[in-house]
């Protein structure tokens, strides 16, 4: 993992390079490589200072999450987050020069060993980046990492930085002041490092000074006191308790900055293994590794089939969507095509994605060149014959199946044999549309969602004629995109809309059985959903809400129930309530801030009996994991990760559950099924656990 060099003047390399991997990690093994390193440093005499890079394209990219999601012990995490602190205290408190060369990407237990060096140099290259990522797995920084930026930066910049769990480039990090010096070239990297070194710079850190307490962070300072109490109020009221590791990391340094800094980085390690043991980590672990890369390795995508990469796709109707899917394919270097019915429609597309580079060059996150390089990857046009050369053309116009049978007709004689073609579609059966493919092999569903740059997922829908080598495609076209890919069959609503649709429909009927409107709400908030269920429903419109439903009907024929929350909707819209674009739902947006419709309580008397926060709760959550199992069951969708990922992604279920699935998991399937039942008997029918659910919570299993 570390290899030794001295040179003739006195400066020695130590070079990261974890065998047989492609990344450098951190475990507790690697760690103890480092001990008897520093002890040959610490003794000797001759010692002009240390460069620490990296073998890697990545410099080091953190801890090894294998062995802290598995760990059973707290007194391991605790002892393994000691030992790192120790090794980079030890580092810093060489008598020489430390500097990071840094060739790649520094995340995590990395960017802190960066940071207890006492010079950073970073080669400025798109994949060099910089930060602490821990919070989007319910972790904090464990090695001292939040102590050193405090100190470097301040309590609150600190503190909005490692929340956000933002990983930034090398003109920023510059700018912040936590690297010092950029280079161009790779070579300038280790001249440059043996410069400074050379210099004889001053290397005490500013908390080894004989003042070592933090005093524009103290909290004992009126200012800093309150500024600590307004940041714990808008925490907990942001994010409701359901995200402990940002109240730990915002606790780890306001108790830290009362002390001394060796004191601090053993607060710092308790904090953090309080962390890696609590439920929340291992759930998001789980979805946002674990699941994650199941997804990205392409586990559910079908074998047997080379990767495919677009060079050229056409995107037929540059509305919203299409001109949203031409913006991110832009952004990935693919060359886009966009089509209306005329070209100063296209070009009006167009202009959508030179708003968003625009947006972009004035937050200084990408150069006028480069706004001007990606805006000319896309071209305009109004005629179907220039999709000759595309290697995928996707269709997203509006959800009407006539226009797009007469689409796929039409553009299907202009294509490439090779190529493929794909629809955006939200409802619409694929295997219906597809009667209108003379390849219907070769055709294929892309449900995008919007706001698309935004939304990191897509719903790859196979229709029944649909090729495994055109799914296969479809899924490698997407990760181009950087956004993730779920599979599903085509069935009515598939699996996005259907199982999301059960949250803001358990709301109604809530509201319909006489449950306060406010209680619903904050029921929903509360169990971490993004928004209650009654602003859900206003946020997609009631007619659209209605129309959906009536498309099911028809999709199920004999099968499909009318949920009793229809109702409420037809009442709504009776007084012309139609959602929020026509200000005016369940919500009133016309005035500010927004409120619940007043006259809601008349429409909807309260009745006698209104359930108990956790009763509303496990309906909202409950009601979604059902739907999802019988997903599973009718094989709409394959796998629990895809789930898993397609209900955070989707419609922002719980992350700190982990998804639909990883829910049952984390609250035990005998309890789960259990607590089902209650709910069924109370409720309805529509709770009642699976043949399956029971037979593995009586198998005492969980869903992989």
């Amino acid at each position: 993992m570390i290899y030794y060099k001295k040179d003739s003047e006195g400066i020695v390399s130590l070079t990261l390079d974890k065998s047989g991997e492609r990344v450098n990690t951190i475990n507790p093994q690697i760690a103890k490589a480092f001990l008897p390193v520093l002890e040959h440093l610490e003794a000797d005499k001759s010692l002009k200072g240390v460069i620490i890079l990296s073998a890697k394209r990545s410099f080091l990219a953190g801890g090894d999450l294998d062995f802290l999601h598995r760990a059973e012990e707290p007194a391991k995490i605790f002892e393994h987050t000691a030992l790192l602190g120790e090794i980079y205290r030890r580092f810093e408190r060489l008598k020489v020069p430390v500097v990071a060369a840094i060739n790649g990407a520094a995340l995590g237990s990395g960017f802190e060993l960066v940071l207890a060096c006492h010079y950073r140099i970073a080669l400025d290259h798109p994949r060099t980046l910089l930060g602490l990522p821990e919070l989007s797995l319910g972790m904090i920084p464990g090695g001292g990492g939040i102590i050193r930026l405090m100190w470097m930066l301040g309590l609150e910049e600190a503190y909005k930085f490692i929340s956000s769990s933002r990983q930034i480039h090398v003109k920023e990090a510059l700018q912040k002041g936590i690297i010092d010096e950029a280079v161009e070239r790779p070579e300038e990297l280790i001249r440059n490092a043996k410069r400074w070194i050379l210099s004889s710079p001053c290397i005490e850190k500013p908390w080894d000074a004989e003042d070592r307490i933090a005093k524009e962070s103290n909290p004992k300072h009126p200012k800093t006191a309150q500024r600590i109490a307004k940041l714990s109020t808008e925490l907990i009221a942001k994010t409701r308790n359901n995200y402990p590791a940002l109240l730990s990391l915002l606790n780890c340094m306001a108790e830290g900055a009362s002390v001394d800094f060796d004191a601090a980085t053993r607060i710092n390690a308790r904090y953090f293994t309080a962390m890696i043991m609590s439920k929340n980590c291992r759930n998001q672990t789980k979805a946002f590794w674990y699941d994650l890369n199941k997804i990205k390795q392409g586990m559910s995508r079908p074998k047997g089939f080379g990767r495919f990469r677009a060079r050229k796709i056409g995107v037929i109707g540059a509305g919203q969507m299409g001109s949203g899917i031409a913006y991110v394919a832009a952004m990935q270097g693919i060359e886009v095509l966009l089509r209306d019915v005329s070209k100063r429609l296209a070009e009006q597309g167009k202009n959508n994605a030179r708003e968003k580079l625009s947006h972009l060059e004035k937050s200084g996150k990408m150069t006028t060149e480069q706004a001007q390089e990606i805006l000319n990857r896309i071209q305009t046009t109004s005629d179907l014959r220039e999709m000759e050369d595309c290697d995928l053309v996707i269709e997203a116009v509006f959800e009407n199946m006539a226009l797009k049978q007469r689409i796929i007709k039409e553009v299907e004689l202009e294509m490439q044999q090779h190529s493929f073609l794909a629809t955006n579609t939200a409802s619409l059966q694929v295997s219906d549309l597809a009667q209108a493919s003379i390849q219907p092999e070769n055709y294929i569903g892309m449900h995008f969602f919007s706001p698309l740059n935004r939304i990191p997922l897509v719903e790859i829908i196979v229709g029944k004629k649909t090729a495994d080598e055109t799914v296969a495609r479809a899924f490698d076209f997407v990760l181009q995109l950087r956004k993730t890919p779920i599979i599903v069959q085509d069935r009515p609503a598939f699996f996005v809309s259907r199982v999301a649709s059960t949250y803001f429909m358990e709301g109604i009927l809530l509201l319909k059985e006489g449950q306060g409107p406010a209680a619903i709400e904050n029921a929903g908030l509360q169990a971490g959903m993004p928004m209650g269920p009654l602003a859900f429903a206003d946020n997609l419109g009631f007619k659209y809400i209605i129309s959906a439903e009536e498309q099911a009907a028809q999709q199920l024929d004999g099968r499909y129930q009318a949920s009793p929350a229809i109702a409420v909707l037809q009442e709504m819209l009776a007084q012309e309530r139609y959602g929020k674009a026509r200000n005016g739902g369940f919500y009133n947006y016309k005035e500010e801030p927004v409120r619940l419709w007043g006259q809601l309580k008349e429409n909807f008397p309260l009745a006698q009996e209104q359930l108990l926060p956790k009763d509303l709760q496990d309906r909202l959550l409950f009601i979604q994991c059902l739907e999802a199992v019988r997903c599973l069951e009718e094989g709409v969708i394959q796998n629990s990760y895809d789930a898993n990922l397609g209900s955070i992604y989707g419609w922002g279920f719980a992350p700190f559950k982990g998804g639909v699935i990883q829910f049952i998991n984390d609250y035990g399937l005998r309890e789960f099924v259990a607590r089902a039942e209650v709910l069924a008997q109370r409720f309805g029918p529509r709770f009642k656990p699976s043949a399956s659910l029971l037979e593995m919570a009586e198998q005492d299993t969980n869903f992989l």
